[in-house]
């Protein structure tokens, strides 16, 4: 399982350094079962954003789980709904 949790950080470390690289966002929200996973997935995700993230503005990125966990889609999805 530890192998898969690598893999699983590094692919969504080049997606997060990519995107932060488009919108030049400072922190990045992983919500839904993936935040579930907690620090076996948000270890590797760190150190191989390290890697990724060469240029200086996404150098400082934070990446966190979402305060409302595996929830966090359902309550957006909401909120998108009320505002209509």
């Amino acid at each position: 399982a530890g192998a898969a949790f690598v893999r699983a950080g590094r692919a969504l470390a080049a997606g997060i350094a990519a995107t932060a690289t488009l919108t030049e966002v400072r922190i990045a929200v992983i919500g839904g079962g993936v935040a579930a996973a907690g620090e076996v997935l948000f270890d590797p995700l760190r150190r191989a954003l390290d890697e990724y993230a060469t240029l200086a503005f996404v150098r400082g990125l934070t990446v966190v789980p979402a305060r409302t966990g595996a929830d966090a889609g359902l309550i957006g999805a909401a909120a998108a709904v009320l505002r209509g």
